[in-house]
């Protein structure tokens, strides 16, 4: 098995390369289904050469039997397989058998999120000639280079400064960032200048006299009012509840982060990715939380982060509310 990043493998689809099964893992749901619309752009295959289905509803004998019947007219076939985390275990079991000895005249196109607390058995069912797909969460300096390029694309120009602003407010999910990108599209239009600082704290719901990242302070700090506080008032704006955790989610790694480097000397700012400043109040914040604190909040956040992207119906704003609390409270 092959390891490509996003990139490789649709500069690897552009140039009408085929492998019998690829597998997209990760969070990145928006992303996988980009790759998929590049898949079909690329090899612009016939309805009868390609098909989608639900693993958690679609016959796996039917699925596979597709792959294993020769394409028409066609060198390969396409059968795409999503949320091939829902398999029960016989379809499973049958889908594992096909990865060891899959059909070269299909490509078999595998998508799926695993949960956390599940051991994925896909990656290492894969042959030699197949290839895995991660797309993970993207980094800040990723989610910065994906709004800019959409931003471009639309023809909106926009500052770098404006750009880290957002990502660092709203995080990097990219189904956010790019519904954002339409907005700040739309705001800009007909506009001859740069998208600036002050246009993304304002299309964030933010007033120049408001702080940004009084919830993120609050949080760190440990101050319980002021964080519900924080909280409740960016909900009633409007703020996109995974923007609202990941602030959350990173001011609490930001802390493990420079607990963690606190006796690494005048370098320890700069392997946390902050400036001197930003570290000495980080690390004044987390002498109020202990190491076992620290990391049960972060795995509470990567709870309410599964919760707010599947279907359990649950409230978002109670989520977030619990979530605050909890991290504001206890030892």
């Amino acid at each position: 098995m092959q390891t490509l990043t996003p990139r490789a493998l649709a500069e690897e689809w552009a140039k009408k390369k085929t492998r019998p099964v690829y597998y997209l893992c990760g969070e990145e749901t928006a992303m996988k289904e980009a790759a998929l619309k590049k898949l079909e752009a690329a090899f612009k295959p016939e309805s009868f050469n390609f098909s989608v289905r639900d693993a958690e509803t679609a016959e796996m004998d039917e699925a596979l039997d597709e792959a294993c019947t020769a394409p028409m007219l066609a060198e390969v076939r396409f059968v795409v397989l999503k949320r091939a985390e829902k398999l029960k275990k016989e379809p499973l079991k049958k889908l594992l058998a096909y990865l060891e000895n899959p059909c070269p005249s299909a490509t078999l196109v595998l998508l799926a999120d695993w949960p956390r607390e599940k051991t994925d058995p896909l990656p290492a069912a894969l042959a030699s000639d197949c290839a895995l797909a991660d797309f993970a969460p993207m980094k800040p300096a990723e989610a910065v280079n994906h709004v800019n390029s959409g931003l471009l694309a639309r023809g909106v120009k926009a500052d770098g400064a404006a750009l880290e602003l957002l990502v660092e407010l709203l995080g990097t999910d990219s189904v956010t960032l790019d519904g954002e990108t339409e907005k700040i599209a739309l705001y800009m239009h007909g506009q001859d200048r740069f998208f600036s600082p002050e246009d993304a704290l304002a299309l964030a719901g933010f007033s120049r006299v408001k702080n940004p990242f009084e919830l993120a302070n609050a949080v760190g700090a440990r101050r319980a009012a002021q964080a519900a506080e924080a909280l409740n008032g960016m909900l009633a704006s409007g703020a996109e509840p995974l923007a609202l955790l990941s602030q959350l989610s990173r001011t609490v790694e930001k802390l493990l982060k420079v607990k963690r480097l606190a006796n690494e000397g005048a370098a320890a700012s700069y392997q946390a990715g902050l400036s001197p400043w930003q570290f000495n109040n980080a690390l004044r914040d987390a002498a109020a939380w202990s190491d076992d604190k620290l990391i049960r909040s972060l795995r509470r956040c990567l709870e309410v982060e599964e919760l707010l992207k599947s279907s359990s119906k649950r409230d978002p704003a109670i989520l977030l509310r619990q979530l605050a609390q909890e991290l504001t409270a206890g030892k």
